[in-house]
């Protein structure tokens, strides 16, 4: 039995030492969603103002690896608004706003985002169905974790944890704050009544901050590089499949997501629509997605169910994930023309 809870013991701790190792990795990765396409903010600073109405609010959570002794939780949220009035002519501005924070590890490893994205719109008067979005985002970055919480392997006494051993390290800092800088571009191209692709580009962390708690040099946020292509193929008026692609490259790091999407409209007179989606993080996990939309109000939910090498410590359970976007848009109220009758003059 003693030999039965050693062992438990020990494994757990191999995968709290895992999660801790993967979470200082993962700092140069940032928050991720399968949902990509419901976090447009955080995905392009260029889809700030690509939706039509006058703002829109987008919450985010994600939960991972809960099967492992310490899971990941994300939250995000974001609001954009399209503006009235453009400093440039032939453009449309967009502005928004931004706050992450994700929570990993048994230190309470914590990221935490402020940033504010800019978009110029640009149309063109010989193709009326091509538009080309440029967006800036800036902000700032805020690194912190509780270094009391965490466990190494020198505290390890053969039998158990054990506190009061030390751990050999020094934190003299634990928290890091930090600005960035964000640049992305998206095309639009609606080419018939029956097929429209997004094709969007973004290129992160281009001031390259120093993220190291005691600002070791070299140790910087590599740029990110950051791709993303919908396209659109409607039957008719009821049914329309999407395919869907988000690929990102961070130094020899890269993510490939794809798969595909199905629209049924339900009501056409509320925008009620269904959806359902298969994708894949390849080589790491497959995506189930289930969402509804209906007026001006869109609700998506995902799974992701690991089938890489760390399927043995999460049992396939990857991360559970809930996205919702809220748009409005100003009613213009209609004010007939009066016109004075000469009779009563």
């Amino acid at each position: 039995m003693l030999h039965k809870i050693r062992h438990i013991y020990f494994l757990r701790l191999c995968v709290c030492a895992f999660l801790i190792l993967n979470s200082a990795f993962l700092i140069s990765q940032d928050i991720h969603f399968s949902n990509w396409q419901m976090s447009p903010l955080n995905l392009n600073p260029a889809n700030a103002g690509m939706f039509e109405g006058d703002g829109r609010l987008i919450f985010n959570y994600r939960n991972q690896w809960k099967q492992v002794p310490v899971t990941y939780n994300t939250f995000s949220f974001a609001a954009d608004m399209n503006l009235k009035k453009s400093l440039i002519k032939g453009t449309k501005e967009a502005m928004g706003f931004i706050f992450n924070t994700d929570i990993s590890g048994d230190g309470s490893y914590t990221i935490t985002d402020i940033k504010i994205p800019i978009n110029h719109k640009f149309s063109f008067k010989k193709d009326s169905n091509l538009s080309v979005a440029l967006g800036l985002l800036a902000g700032i970055t805020n690194l912190n974790i509780t270094a009391s919480r965490l466990s190494y392997d020198r505290q390890w006494d053969g039998d158990a944890y054990n506190q009061a051993l030390s751990n050999g390290e020094n934190f003299n800092k634990q928290s890091k704050l930090f600005a960035d800088v964000s640049l992305g571009a998206v095309i639009q191209k609606k080419f018939s009544q029956k097929i429209k692709a997004t094709i969007g580009y973004a290129a992160s962390h281009l001031n390259r901050p120093n993220i190291s708690f005691n600002n070791t040099p070299g140790a910087v946020l590599r740029i990110k590089h950051t791709e993303s292509l919908q396209l659109k193929y409607s039957f008719n008026q009821v049914s329309a499949f999407m395919f869907e692609y988000y690929g990102n490259q961070q130094q020899k790091f890269r993510e490939n997501l794809m798969g595909f999407s199905y629209y049924h409209t339900i009501e056409p007179k509320t925008n009620t629509v269904f959806n359902f989606g298969i994708l894949t993080r390849i080589k790491d996990a497959l995506i189930t997605t289930v969402g509804l939309e209906h007026n001006n109000m869109r609700l998506q939910v995902s799974y992701d169910y690991n089938y890489s090498q760390f399927k043995r410590a999460t049992n396939g359970r990857g991360g559970f994930e809930i996205s919702l976007i809220y748009i409005w848009a100003t009613k213009k109220v209609f004010v007939p023309k009066t016109r004075v009758c000469p009779i009563y003059m």
